[in-house]
């Protein structure tokens, strides 16, 4: 976990205050398309970890999870979208989540799809 901890550590100091687009300065939509691209090629190379604490109820509503629906949600919101933040939100850190993508990969699909796919889902409340 320690590895895991520092790796997301680095990932999330990237997006709340690296260089945009994943940081801060970016237009909101292209944080959050360069957001789900970054999350598309971290997940599949910690995905034994995130798996095991994603299916931990003591740690899969708590940080760093709950930092990365907030982050999402923010951008969204930023983004003039309209509804339901929280559940728009959940929806798309639903498709990063690690068993998700590891599935979705097994299947035949490649990370360029999936990424492309998160996207088509992201763009959509944000252009409304």
């Amino acid at each position: 976990m320690v590895l895991l901890d520092e790796d997301e550590e680095a990932e999330q100091q990237a997006f709340l205050s690296g260089p945009p687009p994943l940081g801060p300065g970016a237009p909101p939509l292209e944080g959050l398309l360069s957001y789900g691209r970054a999350r598309h090629a971290f997940v599949p190379d910690h995905h034994g970890l995130l798996a095991d604490a994603g299916r931990d109820r003591q740690t899969r509503f708590t940080e760093p999870f709950r930092l990365h629906d907030a982050h999402v949600r923010k951008l969204l919101q930023s983004a003039g979208t309209t509804g339901d933040l929280a559940a728009q939100a959940a929806a798309l850190t639903a498709l990063l989540e690690a068993d998700d993508l590891e599935h979705r990969l097994a299947d035949g699909a490649t990370l360029d799809q999936l990424a492309d796919a998160c996207e088509g889902v992201a763009v959509k409340p944000c252009r409304r």
